[in-house]
């Protein structure tokens, strides 16, 4: 179990197609080179598997009320698995203040971690699979554990990016009316626009939409007769253009007609999400205030979701037949295909995606709303070591640290017959490259001098000669040889001029949070 992320990070970064870039960990069991998707039966092949080896940066999370500051020490490997860690520990960071137009300091309260491959390894369709054991317990709240894809148009955590691109997956010019005669001016890069830009074609619309494989909610709340109670999943798919009239109130259902219908599936134990409809992503001017919606589900989850492995799937094919499936342990658990979204026009997703994991804490998940206050406790503090903070947090939320998020592998399966599926963040299908580049200051902090950083070439710490794929263990530091880089010496250091990724970038930036305009789901009638 040795190709971790970061590593896969480096081929990409090397310019290398799906056949020379070596992404498939050599420790994946060959009786897992291939898969049948369960809703076709096709055969799909194996494109990518890894192991998460790489160390990370830090990165603070601004989004979501978030209570936690990412550090790369909270990911680590650990007999076989990522292990994504959490504490309840003080952390002090400088941040820079966008009004204030400096840095200034700020203290957080939890610890966590969070992998991601923005721009580094990117997929258009197919199947992903992930075996994971969900951090803390079932029945305790407060942790936020997620695996999920977005589109690489946006770099999570770097707003500017996001904005006007999430999470749109529209490609029509519509002038019939005023509010479809918006969205040419609320999509970054619209199907109404003309002019090729950046690599962009013209009169085609793209965006960075977002699938959410899980997203864990733990807690205690009853079972009603037509809904799952805590803890469970949500299985989503965020959106844009949204409904922007008539929609659903949260907490109860929709009326007939008023929300997406058409092709919507459910497995057993799941339920439509009540509790999270979208989000109106506030704008200046009010002109380019738009609506994402989230088509969501919740399936619940037994207490052995967070002390075993469990396997989590999506199946993902894009076009005029496309689809969204989720599954648990080879079970259906939600579905839905294109024609769901005929209400809006909006597409299943053909653009290239890239992978995150991370477990948040934030006052917006899993913690009571509203805050108690007639309890002599205080309602704005959220430490679960400080006794005056004890009815802002879930229960017995104390208990939980640290939190393991245990993933033992991830495989991204492709079906060679399917032109529209593909490996890479720059396809000649639906180039980014150009984009970044042209729009760098989008994927940068004020502290950043560059969105690209070399990849290391060696120096991994070692014992053994194994230790370093192609090259050798000197004073316990990994030499690449000529053919291999890569901080354990274990990428094909080549390039191929078929490949449409821009030169040598750095290994994957790992624990970066999601910062775009993303709200939480108002679970279970509580939000904020």
């Amino acid at each position: 179990m040795h190709q971790l992320w970061a590593v896969i990070a480096v081929a990409a970064a090397h310019g290398l197609s799906l056949a020379r870039a070596a992404w498939v960990d050599t420790d994946t069991p060959r009786a897992a080179h291939s898969t049948f998707s369960l809703h076709t039966g096709q055969e799909y092949r194996l494109v990518m598997s890894d192991e998460f080896e790489k160390e990370a940066t830090t990165k603070n999370d601004y989004t979501n009320a978030a209570l936690h500051y990412y550090h790369k020490d909270k990911v680590t490997t650990t007999n076989g698995y990522l292990n994504i860690t959490t504490t309840n520990e003080d952390i002090e960071f400088d941040y820079w203040d966008e009004r204030a137009k400096r840095f200034k300091t700020m203290t957080k309260v939890y610890k966590s971690g969070m992998v991601q491959g923005w721009n580094k390894f990117c997929f258009t369709g197919g199947i992903v699979e992930v075996s994971a054991a969900l951090p803390g317990e079932a029945y305790i709240g407060g942790l936020w554990p997620a695996i999920w894809l977005l589109g690489n148009l946006a770099r999570a955590t770097y707003t500017s990016s996001s904005d006007y691109t999430w999470p749109w997956s529209y490609d029509r010019c519509d002038r019939s009316d005023a509010e479809h005669a918006a969205h040419q001016i609320q999509q970054e890069i619209s199907a109404c626009d003309a002019l090729k830009h950046f690599d962009m074609k013209p009169f085609t619309g793209r965006g960075a939409p977002e699938i959410d494989v899980l997203e864990a909610m733990p807690g205690r709340d009853p079972y009603s007769e037509f809904v799952v109670g805590k803890p469970y999943i949500s299985t989503s798919f965020q959106v844009s253009p949204g409904t922007e009239r008539k929609r659903p109130v949260l907490g109860k259902f929709p009326q007939p007609g008023m929300w997406y219908e058409d092709g919507i599936e459910y497995g057993k134990n799941t339920s439509q999400n009540l509790y999270f409809y979208g989000s109106k992503l506030i704008h200046d001017p009010p002109s380019r205030t738009y609506w994402a919606d989230a088509i969501s589900a919740n399936h619940a989850l037994s207490p052995t979701h967070f002390n075993k492995q469990h396997i989590y799937r999506l199946e993902w094919q894009g076009g005029a037949e496309g689809y969204l499936r989720w599954y648990i342990d080879g079970a259906f658990v939600y579905g839905m295909t294109q024609g769901t979204f005929n209400r809006t026009g909006a597409k299943v997703p053909d653009e290239p995606m890239y992978l995150l994991f991370n477990t948040a804490v934030s006052s917006m998940w899993g913690f009571p709303a509203p805050c108690p206050k007639h309890l002599h406790c205080s309602c704005d503090c959220w430490d679960a070591r400080d006794s005056r903070c004890q009815c802002a947090i879930p229960k017995n939320m104390g208990e939980l640290f640290p939190a393991h998020f245990l993933i033992d592998y991830v495989r991204v399966y492709q079906n060679p017959s399917h032109k529209s599926q593909h490996v890479g963040c720059d396809p000649e299908s639906a180039p980014t490259a150009k984009w970044i580049a042209g729009h760098a200051s989008y994927y940068m902090d004020p502290s950043d001098t560059t969105y690209e950083y070399p990849v290391p070439h060696g120096g991994a710490r070692c014992r053994h000669g194994r230790d370093c794929g192609g090259g050798a263990c000197v004073r316990r530091s990994c030499r690449c040889n000529e053919h291999w880089t890569g901080p354990n010496c274990r990428a094909p250091a080549g390039s191929d001029d078929q490949a449409r990724i821009r030169g040598v970038k750095d290994v994957i930036k790992a624990l970066l949070p999601p910062e775009h305009p993303r709200v939480p789901k108002a679970l279970a009638g509580r939000y904020c």
